[in-house]
């Protein structure tokens, strides 16, 4: 049975329980590094409510939290940063909620989402290269690996990193 998912936008009053969620070990393995403090992670929430800062207008977020309609828990989330005609994706999920079909019903629902606002825009993602799981969901999803050199600027790309292309939008 596939999950029946509700999407919202990020509020502050999400950082709890999405901090009990993902400031998890298993999470962080999957980034390449270590949970922060409960501190930092707000903050990161924070920013993400915020938006780009002032001096790069020609950038716009969105972030959504993932919540099983049943269960009426948060179980990940989704964001994107579009900026040059290029959508720029991203997910979290609790490890709880790993292989159930949660995270490519969202980052599906994202691309419908995306399509909806900005129907120009060229899909993009970027994953630390040991992030099997992530490559995966992005294939299953309709992406595929290229060379950096063949991506335009991306902002979330880090040396190291591995590229992939969405489906195309139109």
């Amino acid at each position: 049975m596939s999950p029946v998912l509700v999407y919202e936008s990020l509020s502050l009053s999400h950082a709890d329980e999405l901090a009990t969620l993902l400031l998890n070990d298993k999470v962080y393995r999957h980034l390449g590094g270590s949970p922060p403090s409960f501190e930092r992670f707000r903050v990161g929430i924070e920013r993400a409510i915020a938006g780009p800062p002032s001096d790069r207008s020609n950038e716009y977020w969105i972030n959504y939290v993932v919540r099983d309609a049943v269960e009426e828990r948060i179980v990940g989330r989704l964001e994107a940063t579009i900026h040059s005609q290029v959508a720029e994706v991203a997910f979290l999920y609790g490890p709880a909620y790993w292989g159930k079909g949660y995270a490519m019903r969202g980052l599906l629902w994202l691309h419908d989402e995306l399509l909806s606002l900005h129907t120009k825009a060229e899909l993009w993602a970027t994953t630390v290269s040991a992030n099997n799981r992530c490559q995966a969901l992005l294939r299953r999803c309709g992406y595929s690996l290229v060379d950096i050199a063949s991506a335009p600027h991306l902002l979330s790309y880090d040396p190291g990193d591995l590229v992939f292309r969405g489906p195309p939008t139109s």
